[in-house]
């Protein structure tokens, strides 16, 4: 079954009911207040969407932090898409956007734990910038790209 990405374009508020569904999905053990505590106090969302037979099954969510930074703030496949390239895709393309929003540079944060995503950060010309213990005691890895 074909993949579609899309941006979505309505308010990201109304996006939070199949994002949420589809957080579940992702992530174990994954706190309804995480995002519904967020949600509306992100500065310009962009959201892009993996679809697959009609649903939802990857994402990825990144807000203005600044002038020139996009922060890439949470993402994620189901299982079934990983190892299939949508992940580098959903990053290529809020990439590209970003470019033409006028960004200058992407930042993230992932747990030190999360190889796989760390290692996709910098395939795709991430370099760790930092490092940091989050609220819970867990260790963060800080990446950054400067964009074209």
């Amino acid at each position: 079954m074909p993949i579609a990405y899309e941006r979505w374009q309505g308010a990201v508020a109304d996006a939070a009911a199949p994002l949420l569904a589809l957080c579940r999905s992702v992530f174990p053990d994954f706190s309804d207040a995480y995002l519904h505590d967020r949600l509306p106090k992100l500065d310009a969302p962009m959201l892009w969407l993996a679809i697959e037979a009609g649903r939802w099954q990857g994402f990825k969510l990144a807000y203005r932090r600044g002038d020139a930074l996009l922060y890439s703030w949470l993402g994620g496949l189901t299982p079934a898409l990983r190892g299939r390239g949508v992940a580098s895709e959903l990053m290529r393309l809020q990439h590209a956007q970003a470019v033409a929003e006028g960004y200058r540079f992407v930042e993230t944060r992932t747990r030190a734990a999360n190889n796989p995503m760390i290692l996709l950060n910098l395939r795709h010309g991430f370099h760790v910038t930092g490092f940091e213990t989050d609220a819970q005691g867990i260790p963060v890895v800080i990446q950054r790209k400067t964009l074209a």
